[in-house]
């Protein structure tokens, strides 16, 4: 790479960084490009080389979130700890993005459904098969390390149930936060409470 390719990925980069902290500090609907390039310090004409429309923006943001999440879960997974507290570890890591006092992650999660419908010819695109594929891999060899120490019990599917359930609690975890309970039900649901029953009851029974 020359140093005009280098300067370029690191506007891009810039660009990126600069996009989420305003998405994670405001509403997505909110931030506008303007404001992005002007905050970057270049001008909108300028901005459009890196980025065609705010969807593909978005998306580059997605990534970059999902590409941090992907190295804590490898972090959790170069531990010497079995298969099973892996996964209990990644399970928590997913319910403490509640304890976010701005629930930012939770927030953009939720917000960026209204921009699903991407050009799946952008790079973006592309990048967001490849970190979404990463994080996939992660969970699969935690399902195969727990074939093979045994901390998960045997008769069944392993990487089914590892992945149905990391993906339930991370859809969960944004779905039941931003909803509000109605108050006339018999109970009050607490949404980390109710995710810390689904945690324990799949531990339970994946448990050797």
């Amino acid at each position: 790479m020359n140093k005009r390719e280098l300067m370029k990925q690191q506007r891009r980069e810039q660009i990126i960084e600069v996009a989420k902290e305003m998405i994670l500090k405001n509403d997505v609907q909110q931030v506008q490009l303007q404001d992005v390039a002007k905050e970057v310090g270049i001008g909108i004409a300028t901005f459009y080389r890196y980025f065609a429309n705010k969807e593909l923006l978005i998306l580059a943001v997605h990534n970059e979130i999902i590409s941090q999440m992907n190295l804590e879960l490898e972090r959790i997974v170069s531990e010497s700890s079995s298969a099973y507290e892996q996964i209990e570890r990644i399970l928590t890591y997913y319910i403490d993005l509640i304890d976010d006092p701005q629930h930012q992650f939770i927030k953009f999660f939720k917000a960026i459904e209204a921009y699903k419908q991407m050009p799946q010819d952008s790079n973006e695109y592309h990048d967001y098969i490849k970190v979404r594929r990463k994080m996939a891999h992660v969970l699969y060899l935690i399902a195969k390390k727990g074939e093979k120490d045994q901390s998960i019990r045997e008769g069944i599917d392993i990487p089914e149930y590892v992945f149905t359930v990391v993906q339930n609690i991370s859809y969960f975890t944004v779905e039941s936060f931003l909803t509000e309970h109605d108050p006339e039900l018999p109970v009050k649901l607490d949404p980390k409470k109710q995710l810390q029953l689904i945690k324990e009851m799949f531990l339970n029974f994946i448990k050797s």
